[in-house]
């Protein structure tokens, strides 16, 4: 193998793992982005149907970047109560037995909501030291 060879094959597995961390880099941030919206969201919504409208957004999402549709903008569908309380009583059924859910779209909802739940807990645990160490 000659010196060309070697240079082509190392430039090409740079481009590669370059490409790959910007990739991880901007996904992880939009992602938190998204959980902030999220976060931002639920706080005008009561604690009992708290994690069934968390579940609804991230369905509705999904269900959106999945449609492609020109408007994103799903909160319209919110401001209907009885189309947003039929969702709520929908997703707290799943969100007691989620083992029978065949729906892809709604696996990975529920999927983005363990990760929700673990960058909260996260987020109240960064929040926590911070406070402690304003206040020693």
């Amino acid at each position: 193998m000659d010196i060309s060879n070697i240079f082509t094959v190392g430039s090409i597995l740079v481009a590669t793992v370059g490409i790959g961390a910007i990739y991880y880099y901007y996904k992880k941030r939009n992602l938190e982005k998204f959980f902030n919206q999220v976060y931002e969201e639920t706080r005008k919504v009561p604690k009992q149907k708290r994690n069934s409208f968390i579940l609804l957004m991230f369905k509705e999402s999904l269900t959106a970047s999945v449609n492609k549709s020109k408007n994103p903008n799903f909160t319209s569908k919110f401001q209907n109560p009885k189309y947003l309380e039929i969702q709520l009583v929908q997703m707290s059924h799943i969100l007691k037995d989620s083992s029978k859910v065949k729906d892809k779209v709604m696996k990975r909802s529920l999927g983005l909501l363990n990760n929700y739940y673990v960058w909260e807990k996260a987020k109240f645990d960064k929040e926590k030291k911070e406070i402690q160490s304003k206040a020693s």
